[in-house]
């Protein structure tokens, strides 16, 4: 079974804030996948996006040290799970397979995860969610998701509210599997409330909201305040959050 890969590092989960299902704060293994079918305007892994340009993928040394060694692609599930392994230091929240979109590549994905769960290490999938009938192939091995909900700003599709009622039949999927989901909303300075409230009466009763400002963020907090209160009013005041990528904060991968 082979993956195009782009890295493996071990890190600080950055994303998710406080709500349920986040592991914001924990340390992760990151095995990122190459590849995605979405355009965001702001992906900030864009290098990635077309899987047949990476050749090579690349793993760390050691965690924090900025070091890595690097081989081709495609790699063998054996030649990630290696490199995981080499990366464990015996305080891993759980592995999260992160990409570009990780179940574009669904069969070495789910190979990956059940080898991974057999190791005992707890699955966190990252992921656009616009594939639910993918995400069900894994969704029984999933422990912990963020599924992104993206906003019409994001430019990723033609038929963006599609792309969304895709992404909450995957958080249906998951959550019915008993994963620990949570839905992630990139928010701009051109987002529009409205939406953020046809997002909110999706989630409700499903799965709690992050409410994340694109990077670098330029959305003054009475902006955000607004977006909040949108969610919060048709979710209840205890299912939404603020994420950010504190990780960049903190000049790490």
């Amino acid at each position: 079974m082979k993956l195009v890969m782009a890295e493996v590092f071990n890190s600080w989960q950055g994303e998710g804030g406080s709500v349920d299902g986040s592991a914001f704060g924990r340390r992760q293994i990151f095995i990122r996948f190459a590849g995605c079918d979405l355009h965001c305007v702001w992906c900030d892994s864009r290098g990635y996006i077309d899987a047949s340009r990476v050749s090579r993928w690349r793993y760390e040394v050691k965690p924090f040290t900025g070091k890595f060694e690097y081989r081709p692609n495609p790699a063998s599930v054996e030649d990630v799970v290696d490199a995981v392994l080499r990366l464990d230091t015996e305080d891993i929240h759980s592995i999260s397979y992160t990409g570009g979109e990780p179940t574009l590549q669904i069969e070495a994905l789910k190979a990956l995860m059940e080898r991974i769960k057999g190791l005992g290490f707890d699955n966190f999938l990252e992921t656009h969610g616009g594939l639910p009938g993918l995400i069900k192939k894994v969704a029984p091995l999933t422990d912990y998701a963020s599924v992104d909900i993206k906003d019409e700003t994001a430019n990723a599709t033609a038929d963006w509210k599609d792309l969304v009622l895709r992404e909450v039949e995957s958080i249906r999927i998951l959550k019915e599997a008993g994963a620990k989901t949570y839905a992630k909303l990139v928010v701009t300075s051109e987002t529009m409330p409205e939406n953020v409230r046809w997002y909110a009466e999706l989630l409700k009763g499903l799965a709690p909201l992050v409410i994340q400002p694109r990077e670098p963020i330029d959305i003054p907090q009475e902006r955000l305040m607004e977006f909040y209160r949108e969610a919060s009013l048709v979710m209840g005041r205890k299912n939404v959050g603020l994420s950010f990528q504190v990780h960049k904060y903190l000049n790490v991968l």
